[in-house]
């Protein structure tokens, strides 16, 4: 049976795994109380099974051993999902136009602090960095969810931004997507294509998640491709699960 979540039924299953990570960072920083966020349970013999949440139309799942995969796909096509993401430990029946697949990585790497110097870029420059650095496997958002998302989140704190210039250009970004007390999950790992092959982003990366790291937070990163996962298994990281993310 799924049932809309409240804040006592997500921490039931309180973790620091990616997925989790997802759905509580977003509960954390929206709540039930917006239109295009919401979240749901799945209970099986009395016990809290799988996590779901949406923003917009795009869904995350949190999925147990128990978690009943047949009615949770029945519940996607019913909410009208443009995507899902999940662990691909799990699999889900469930026609889908496209597919990517790839690696959840989790940070290990030394406490590590850059000599670059990174400061706090201003959001829409960001937004411009992102938009060049395009490609098959990632695709900017729209500019206007972007803005309203990453300040309303940095508001709470619930979101780490850094950055390095060469010349006074912005030239390499991270940033945390998702954020708990327990976890962190980085994304907009992204180096213009003229400041490229200097290591920017892998000092951004390492010292960010060291960071993180140190306010006892797991780091994590997905990786669609095999040229990140080698990038990220560079700087610290070890390969945690895989993950899939299913069009609609």
């Amino acid at each position: 049976m799924i049932r809309l979540a409240d804040r006592d039924i997500l921490l039931k299953l309180s973790c620091d795994d990616p997925f989790y990570t997802r759905v509580m960072s977003l509960f954390e920083s929206y709540g039930a109380g917006y239109d295009f966020v919401g979240f749901w349970y799945q209970e099986n013999e009395g016990e809290v099974s799988a996590l779901i949440s949406r923003f917009e139309d795009k869904f995350s799942l949190y999925l147990t051993d128990g978690a009943e995969l047949e009615e949770t796909a029945a519940f996607l096509s019913f909410q009208g999902a443009g995507s899902v993401m999940y662990n691909s430990r799990y699999g889900l029946d469930i026609p889908y136009k496209r597919e990517i697949s790839g690696q959840a990585l989790r940070y290990k790497g030394e406490i590590y602090n850059s000599d670059i110097e990174i400061y706090l870029p201003d959001p829409k420059s960001l937004y411009e960095l992102i938009k060049a650095c395009e490609s098959e496997i990632f695709i900017a958002p729209d500019y206007m969810m972007f803005l309203s998302d990453v300040t309303h989140r940095s508001n709470l704190d619930k979101c780490t931004i850094s950055a390095a210039r060469v010349g006074g250009a912005l030239a390499s970004s991270v940033m945390t997507v998702s954020e708990t007390e327990l976890a962190a999950i980085l994304g907009a790992v992204c180096t213009h294509p003229d400041y490229r092959r200097r290591g920017l982003s892998r000092e951004l990366v390492r010292d960010l998640s060291s960071r993180l790291t140190q306010r006892g937070r797991a780091v994590y990163v997905f990786s669609a491709s095999d040229n990140n996962t080698r990038f990220y298994q560079g700087s610290g990281f070890e390969i945690y699960s895989g993950f899939t993310e299913l069009f609609f």
